[in-house]
């Protein structure tokens, strides 16, 4: 299964994915190594599950909170709608990362895609409707100890 294993992700726009370096790093870690891994494909029909790109499509900080959780639920809706892959599960073969409060908000609004798909959420929890059977925790990025206020100190971290 390992070697046919194969993820799709939609087009997106792949300058606006979080950096690594951000508070949200580990998300463009997550889209780093995928990229590099054997098991992207650009053939959705090979594909077994679908990733779903939100963090990609955020718009800038600059804006209000709702106004960037509809751009996410407009981008969902369109590649529902463009694409026909969603409706063979209802969502079921697909996931999106989250590690910021805007995706929890955003993702809200979508029903189906709350209730089948699978969420790759930065430390969940149960007020962010994370379904612990369904959905899949993504450890925190943490720095070198080196870099730390506390470096190599065992009693001080």
């Amino acid at each position: 299964m390992e070697r046919k294993f194969k993820i799709f992700v939609y087009p997106h726009n792949t300058s606006s994915c979080r950096t690594l370096d951000d508070e949200y790093g580990n998300e463009g870690l997550f889209y780093l190594n995928l990229n590099q891994s054997r098991f992207l494909t650009k053939d959705p029909e090979k594909a077994h599950l679908f990733l779903i790109p939100i963090s990609c499509h955020s718009l800038p900080a600059g804006r209000s909170e709702d106004e960037r959780a509809i751009a996410v639920e407009d981008f969902v809706k369109s590649l529902i709608s463009r694409y026909p892959y969603w409706n063979r599960t209802l969502g079921a073969d697909h996931f999106f990362v989250t590690c910021a409060d805007i995706s929890v908000t955003a993702t809200t609004r979508i029903t189906n895609l709350v209730k089948n798909s699978i969420k790759v959420m930065c430390a969940p929890s149960y007020n962010d409707e994370y379904v612990p059977h369904k959905d899949v925790s993504l450890p925190q990025r943490v720095p070198p100890l080196a870099l730390t206020p506390a470096g190599n100190d065992i009693t001080n971290r």
